[in-house]
């Protein structure tokens, strides 16, 4: 029993394991290939009856156990058919690809388990579209013969794909098929063959098929296109149709040019010289010729000439091209001869006769006085449409004979097309008789008489051209003939002074000569002298004072010899001396006698301007014949003043020097130097033109030694001008820092340079005491030796003084090697921030020469030694002997507001240790030491030392008033000094401080104030007169007035406050009742407008306080201590529109980067006290000014109506890092008093605005006062 139980599980196993029962199935589904759109059915059948059963479709997903009937879904093709319990039949209509796969029939039998049976689907899918890519079907494509192509046939979207064949003319291409497949995401495939074909003349008009066979459908689909095959034609053929056998200028010749072939038909023309002359061809579709018929009338320009005939299609890249060159006949066109037309006797004469063009090549032969010349040599030059003949000829005059004085020859060229001649004529020339001149003979000539000459030459071919010289001058009015043989010239001469040792000259000139025959004819004529002059030696021409100078006195031509005399002028002295000699020559001018005299004499300059004058007399002249000559001194420049020139003047002034010079002739030339070097124009500030010498804002680098030197042609002159810029004493070199133990001896120097330089101009001073104990080296350097100890340490100031400008201060320092020194000031023993913030802790430590510090964490046995995400730390040299620690601690929590941390400073020479504690943020301490650093009449200058900032950035609110205002001045600085401008000359002022820090926290203002007067107008103190102003009132008011003054004000006061009191009382109900009801009226329509309750004060905070202290308890404004409303103060809360309320962050109500200044009215007080509440008449919310957002994001508060609050930030820049400044200048002179403006309101509730721009729905405060809950 056992074991049968066993089999029977292990066959159970078995069959669960594999699913094989034999003979289960009685009908199992069969693989199917189907068309897509087509029914496919699956059977699947068993021999005993199932419990259930159903299909498993190709995607996994179960079809269920449904009966017969559409099964949901599939587009509602799927469906099971049953006609007995034991069968389940799957029905797919409208066969997808989506369908293609795997189903399985599944069986569960009640006793024999589950059985399971598949089959494939296979969607069989004709392709979608067979093309040759880039070619439409049934399109004629040009290709061009032997090119190679490539064409693809792509049967797009089968399944399975299809086989692609190319036929060309009916015939299956085996070669130059590609073939390939690309499978689709839809399981579809794409096939592709590519061609490479290589078209032939054979394949036009044939027919391109690509063939798609898909067996598995039995489609056949074709694509078929037909190629035109581009070729080139044959290379040209010329026929010459009609030609006489010898071409001539005229003939008529017409010529064929025919090519066979080519597809397309070619163009076929005609050209010369690349040049198209015919374009008209005809085409035979029978025998596919193409022919080009070209006739002409042929000229001599066309012998040699090649016409072209080009073939071209779209399948040549190259034209083909035949050419023929044409031969003409024509005779030489032209001839010349070339050479001398006239010759002298027994010279020889070489001629040229040269051809134009011709065809053939002329012939030359020459005739001399007609008788022919023999051995003529001819050269031909080649040319492109004809040859030109040379023939050169050489004739002697002496082997010719001449007749009447002339040679004729003559050139003649001949060729078979004709003769063409050309004559030259040579004239042979000969030499006259020398020229003879007739009719002076024995005459004596006088200046004025007329004189008649004759010249003649006889021979010469030609006939003898005679002309009348004077000199070189052509002589006009000759008179010629010619008798016979003889040539003849008569003239008629004035005689004149001019003529005088003059020669008439006869020349007689023909061609036979190359010089001309020359007679010459000498007169001697007599005159008296023209004119007298007078000169300088040639060898000196300049008169120059102090040197010997010779003049000349000439008389020209003068004929007697002239007597001579010679006359100075007057500013000669009685003892001027001068020594004459005289010379006596021909002169070349005229031909007559020139009388010279020469004086020597030694010029000076006052002789500059005068005149000379030299006299020529003789006893037969009517009259003297004179000269004027004007003595031009020269000298050289010279100064008016003797000595040299000096300019003192300070740094930064302006100069200007004229120099004055004299000299003849003027000066010419200005060089300056400065210290011996030479500079154009200007060095430095220095300007020099000239003789002007100035400056603009000078330096001290433009003192030194000026030199003009002023020159002209006679000499130069040196200007010294000493020029000495004086500055102020400053210090060059000192000897700083000193670092020295104590005991040692250091050497201190200080070196200092100036203008003017003087005893005493350098010192040494230790707390503003000049120290004695000090060695000078010349006036500029002062040696200061030291003991070195912690009481000699410090710093030591160099003082440069020359009495010129400011006096230079220059530190040096004296360091004393010394442990560390913890500075224990307040603000540096406390730090603060928030939870989870950062928080920075310095430690500052004077020591020398260096300094380390170390942090350690109470409740920690070692120090921090390396930075981490907790703790950091880094450490800064401020100045030589002032080191700073700093120590950060990250991801604040309680415990660190509970462990303090102790900072160690530490050197080879000690150490020091201080514990700083870390606490919350606080408010910032009052800052001390308020104290004035400089009084001007309109300005003053405050500093003062930080205290505590409480945890973060803080700045300053430095607030003054004057004696007769009632209105406080507030301006704001991030620095602890402060420049105020704008303020009245003489005007005593009270000034308090304190700080407010980035979370909106302030501390009290310090006290108590200080009190200062500006300067008067002349910027003299006024200290004096304030006491005396102030005992004058003492003396004006008795001590029982004053008190009887007082008891009435403390009487007053309390009778207010009683009335207070009673009032408040009534109205406190009703005005509770009030608020509530206007908080529940107030208009809240807008989406985006949510409520806002407040409850405090509406005034500023400052408003309630005495204008001396910001203390003024909420007792003495007549408040109930006890109300807890009362004592509140400026609350904002903004109220969501779920109904909780949000808190306004106080940190967007202050700005760092802002500078603000606002003021308060005090006698808001009284309205305060008396009414216990805001004046009503002024505030209403209407007035209010809302915040603006500007189109970039900005928000800018601003206030209009005059009132002095006006603040602009930059939204993006909120978060940014603070910026360094300078100390803040502020100028109040525009600033206004609230009493002033009209609209107090938005003065007073300013405080509302703020980043975030609350915008609320206007209603009216106009009765709000106190609070609104």
């Amino acid at each position: 029993m056992l074991v049968a139980l066993l089999t029977t599980i292990v066959l159970q196993w078995l069959r669960l394991t594999y699913g094989v029962v034999q003979n289960f199935f009685k009908e199992e589904p069969r693989n199917q290939s189907v068309l897509l759109g087509e029914d496919a059915l699956l059977k699947c059948s068993a021999h005993e009856s199932p419990l259930v059963s159903q299909w498993r479709n190709n995607d996994g997903s179960l079809l269920g156990f449904h009966g017969a009937g559409k099964l949901s879904g599939h587009e509602g093709r799927f469906s099971y058919v049953i006609h007995s319990p034991d069968e389940k039949h799957l029905k797919i209509e409208n066969v997808t690809l989506r369908d293609d796969g795997l189903f399985e029939c599944q069986m569960i039998h009640p006793s024999l388990g589950a059985y399971r049976t598949s089959a494939f689907v296979n969607v069989l899918v004709s392709p979608e579209k067979v093309a040759i890519m880039d070619i439409d079907p049934d399109s004629v494509i040009n290709v061009v013969e032997g090119n190679d192509y490539n064409l693809s046939c792509m049967a797009a979207n089968g399944k399975p794909h299809a086989v692609i064949n190319w036929y060309i003319h009916g015939k299956k291409i085996e070669d130059g098929v590609i073939r390939w497949t690309e499978m689709n995401a839809n399981r579809t495939v794409t096939a592709f063959a590519i061609l490479s074909w290589k078209p032939r003349k054979s394949d036009i008009g044939a027919v391109l098929t690509c063939e798609a066979l898909h067996p598995s459908t039995s489609s056949q689909f074709r694509v078929n296109i037909t190629p035109n095959v581009l070729y080139p034609s044959e290379v040209p053929k010329i026929d010459v149709l009609s030609q006489p056998s010898l071409l001539k200028p005229g003939d008529n010749i017409t010529m064929k040019c025919s090519v066979v072939g080519g597809n397309p038909p070619p163009r076929l023309l005609w050209f010369l010289h690349r040049n198209l002359i015919g374009s008209n061809y005809t085409y035979n579709e029978l025998t596919k010729e193409t022919v080009n018929i070209y006739s002409m009338v042929v000229d001599a320009d066309d012998n040699g000439a090649v016409y072209e005939c080009q073939s071209t299609n779209l399948a040549d890249d190259v034209p083909l091209s035949e050419g023929i060159r044409l031969s003409v006949l024509f005779a030489p066109r032209s001839i010349e001869i070339s050479g001398e037309t006239t010759v002298r006797t027994g010279h020889i004469v070489a001629l040229q006769c040269r051809t134009g063009l011709s065809n053939p090549a002329a012939k030359i032969s020459w005739l001399i006085n007609g008788q022919a010349v023999q051995s003529v040599i001819h050269s031909y030059l080649e040319q492109t449409t004809g040859t030109v003949t040379v023939s050169n000829l050489t004739i002697s005059s002496t082997d010719v004979n001449v007749v009447k004085h002339q040679i004729n020859v003559q050139c003649i060229a001949v060729n078979d097309q004709g003769t063409t001649s050309k004559q030259l004529v040579i004239h042979i020339l000969s030499p006259p008789m020398k020229p003879v001149i007739y009719g002076s003979e024995g005459m004596i000539l006088l200046e004025g008489e007329t004189l008649n000459l004759t010249c003649e030459s006889q021979g010469g071919n030609p006939l003898a051209t005679l002309t009348w010289f004077r000199g070189v001058e052509k002589l006009k009015g000759t008179r010629n003939a010619a008798l016979g043989d003889i040539s003849q010239s008569a003239i008629s001469v004035s005689l004149d002074r001019t003529m005088n040792n003059q020669q008439l000259k006869c020349e007689a000139r023909n061609g036979a000569l190359d010089e001309p025959l020359v007679v010459t004819k000498s007169l001697t004529v007599l005159f008296p002298p023209r004119r007298v002059t007078v000169r300088q030696d040639r060898s000196k021409r300049l008169i120059i004072a102090g040197e010997i100078t010779k003049l000349f006195c000439l008389v020209h031509s003068s004929n007697p010899i002239a007597q001579l005399t010679w006359t100075f002028p007057v500013v000669a002295s009685a003892g001027f001396l001068f020594e004459e000699k005289r010379n006596n020559r021909s002169n070349q001018e005229y031909g007559g006698h020139e009388m010279e005299s020469v004086i020597e004499f030694i010029p000076t300059e006052e002789m500059d301007g005068g005149e000379v004058q030299c006299t020529a007399s003789h006893p037969q002249w009517a009259e003297q014949k004179f000269a004027l000559y004007s003595l031009n001194v020269l000298y050289a420049p010279r100064i008016v003043v003797d000595g040299a020139l000096a300019i003192v003047i300070g740094e930064g002034d302006d100069f200007k020097k004229n120099i004055t010079l004299r000299a003849n002739p003027p000066v010419s030339t200005w060089r300056w130097r400065k210290d011996g070097s030479h500079f154009e124009h200007m060095v430095g500030a220095i300007t020099a033109r000239g003789p002007v010498l100035s400056g603009h804002s000078v330096t001290r680098f433009d003192s030194g030694l000026f030199t003009l030197i002023a020159g002209n042609s006679i000499g130069t002159v040196n200007v010294t001008v000493y020029v000495t810029v004086e500055y102020a004493a400053y210090v060059t070199h000192i000897t700083s820092p000193v670092i020295a133990t104590v005991g040692k001896e250091v050497v201190m120097e200080c070196e200092v340079d100036g203008v003017p330089k003087r005893d005493g101009m350098v010192k040494w001073l230790h707390d503003e005491q000049i120290i004695e104990e000090v060695s000078f080296v010349g006036q500029t350097r002062a040696v200061m030796r030291l003991n070195a100890s912690f009481e000699t340490s410090g710093a030591y100031i160099c003082l440069a003084d020359n009495g010129k400008g400011v006096a230079n201060r220059t530190v040096a320092y004296l360091l004393v090697n010394r442990a560390p020194a913890i500075i224990r000031q307040p603000s540096l023993l406390r730090a603060a921030g928030p939870l989870g913030g950062r928080v920075q802790l310095c430690c500052r430590a004077h020591a020398v020469p260096d300094a380390h510090f170390q942090w350690i964490v109470q409740g920690q046995s070692s120090p921090v030694r390396r930075n981490s995400s907790k703790y950091s730390f880094t450490t800064l040299q401020l100045n030589y002997s002032t080191f700073e620690g700093v120590f950060y601690i990250s991801s604040l929590d309680r415990y660190d507001y509970q462990h303090p941390v102790k900072c160690f400073a530490i050197n080879r020479y000690g150490e020091d240790t201080v514990e700083i504690r870390v606490s919350p943020p606080t408010a910032p301490d009052t800052p001390s030491s308020l104290r004035v650093s400089n009084i001007t009449k309109n300005s003053l200058s405050f500093n003062w030392i930080p205290g505590f900032d409480g945890g973060s950035e803080q700045i300053f609110e430095v607030r003054y008033q004057t004696s007769v205002e009632s209105v406080y001045h507030i301006v704001n600085s991030s620095f602890p000094e402060v420049e105020i401008r704008g303020l009245q000359p003489a005007c005593l002022y009270e000034i308090s401080i304190r700080a407010r820090n980035k979370r909106g926290m302030v501390s009290e203002f310090s006290r108590p104030p200080i009190t200062v007067y500006t300067k008067d107008e002349y910027g003299m103190d006024v200290i004096s007169a304030t006491k005396v102003d102030i005992i004058f009132r003492k003396d004006s008011f008795p001590m029982s007035v004053i008190v009887i003054f007082g008891i009435c004000c403390i009487i007053l006061l309390l009778l207010n406050c009683f009335l207070l009191c009673y009032i408040h009382r009534r109205k406190r109900k009703r005005q509770l009742q009030e608020k509530t009801e206007m908080v529940r009226n107030a208009n809240n329509n807008g989406l985006d407008v949510r409520p806002v309750q407040m409850y405090g004060t509406l005034t500023c905070a400052e408003s309630l306080c005495r204008p001396d202290s910001i203390n003024t308890s909420r007792s003495e404004l007549g408040h109930d201590p006890h109300s807890e409303d009362d004592q509140s103060l400026r609350t904002m809360i903004e109220v969501s529109p779920n109904g909780y309320v949000q808190q306004v962050d106080p940190v967007n109500y202050y700005e760092p980067e802002c500078l603000v200044e606002y003021e308060f009215d005090p006698n808001l007080y009284g309205d305060v006290i008396k009414s216990n509440t805001l004046r009503r008449s002024l505030h209403n919310y209407v007035n209010l000014h809302h915040p603006k957002v500007s189109e970039n994001g900005d928000t800018t508060f601003s206030f209009a109506d005059r009132d002095s609050l006006s603040l602009v930030t930059d939204v993006d820049d909120v978060d940014s890092s603070r910026r360094i400044h300078k100390p803040r200048i502020i100028d109040v002179s525009s600033s206004t008093s609230l009493l002033a403006n009209n609209n107090t309101t938005s003065q007073m509730l300013s405080t509302f605005l703020h980043h975030g721009g609350i915008h609320t729905t206007p209603f009216n405060f106009a009765h709000v006062d106190g609070d609104l809950v």
